[in-house]
């Protein structure tokens, strides 16, 4: 078996990383995980002690560390202990262990491709913090992939259809590369995200299994700023000319190209990936999937009409096999065990009902 680092980066959230590792422990999962806390206080023996006899953990207390800083040094480290494979995600995400080794396998057989990922769902709870009822689950990824054989044909695609592959499984050593890609220069948050998922893009094609990979939890009321804000923040422009800069030179040396043109292709393309050009009105499908929305949320008929779909779509006797939010609830869905086992992982209890993914 191909095991794959898991690597997760946290700061002040003990909360979100004990029900992780709870998590992991549920499943049985087989793949070591790698911690990078940055919180004022170390929570190394009571993770330790947790995880004892059940699952394998590293864990490093690196205060002055940020996220990014963290993913790269978690990745060395699992790249000392001769693990050949790595996927990250925030304290509050999983993967289903199964899948991760899915992905290994075909990177593992498929030289040409740098990352491969299955399909991902998201979810929020009923109330803030780690534990609650789940209210609201979306379709995150389904089919995400990069096909084009040149780096230009894949940076074309990922500004077209923005995706995540930091999430991918990925080649330790490359990631190490490509995540530490303007780490110092790129200041900006969101900037070290695109210049990351961009190197990787750069870096070869990325492969989608038909599997059930990753669950993201996502939270209302966040306050993250408006794009304005983000624009004329003082590390904005300083950022998006380093991760320019970066960008071309990579895209020059994979693709043999001059400079001049690589850096007017990524230039083109990350003007398109954080959306500083004017965007085309919606659909008419749009309009109306918005509207009916509206309308459900707004009208008590509209609201009563969802309930009896949703109560519907989980008592099904019929097998779900689409990749939608009802079958994921679906108890003869393919998909319903693994949202089972994030729906238990949330429960303020502690849990004994153990799920093999």
């Amino acid at each position: 078996m191909n095991k794959v680092a898991i690597l997760i980066p946290t700061k002040e959230r003990k909360e979100f990383l004990l029900r992780t590792v709870r998590y992991y422990i549920s499943v049985k999962s087989k793949h070591p995980i790698f911690i990078g806390d940055a919180s004022s206080n170390s929570l190394e023996e009571y993770i330790l002690d947790l995880a004892k006899n059940k699952i394998e953990i590293y864990y490093f207390h690196w205060k002055e560390l940020n996220d990014r800083e963290a993913i790269v040094e978690l990745a060395i480290e699992a790249n000392k202990r001769k693990i050949s494979y790595c996927a990250y995600h925030g304290d509050d995400d999983y993967f289903f262990p199964n899948s991760l080794v899915k992905c290994a396998n075909f990177l593992e057989e498929n030289s040409s491709y740098a990352t491969a990922q299955g399909r991902s769902f998201s979810f929020q709870l009923d109330q803030s913090g780690p534990y609650g009822k789940i209210k609201d689950i979306g379709i995150y990824w389904n089919q995400k992939e990069l096909k084009g054989e040149s780096s230009t044909e894949r940076i074309i695609e990922i500004s077209n259809n923005y995706w995540v592959p930091i999430f991918s499984v990925n080649r330790i050593s490359n990631y190490i590369e490509d995540i530490g890609n303007g780490i110092d220069e790129v200041i900006d948050r969101n900037f070290g995200e695109y210049i990351n998922s961009t190197s990787i893009a750069l870096r070869g094609k990325s492969k989608f299994i038909d599997c059930l990979y990753l669950a993201r939890n996502l939270h209302s009321g966040l306050n993250h700023g408006t794009k304005f804000e983000w624009v004329t923040g003082e590390n904005w422009h300083v950022s998006y000319i380093e991760s320019i800069k970066a960008l071309s030179q990579k895209l020059a040396d994979y693709d043999n190209i001059e400079l001049e043109q690589s850096k007017e292709i990524i230039t083109q393309a990350m003007r398109k990936m954080i959306s500083l050009e004017c965007k085309k009105k919606p659909e008419l499908a749009v309009f109306i999937r918005n509207m009916l929305i509206f309308w459900s949320n707004n009208s008590k008929f509209g609201h009563s009409l969802r309930i009896f779909f949703k109560k519907i779509s989980k008592i099904s006797i019929f097998p779900c096999s689409k990749f939608t939010k009802g079958c994921l609830i679906n108890k003869k869905s393919k998909y319903f065990e693994y949202y089972l086992s994030v729906q238990n992982s949330c429960k303020k209890k502690r849990f004994f009902f153990f799920v093999f993914v």
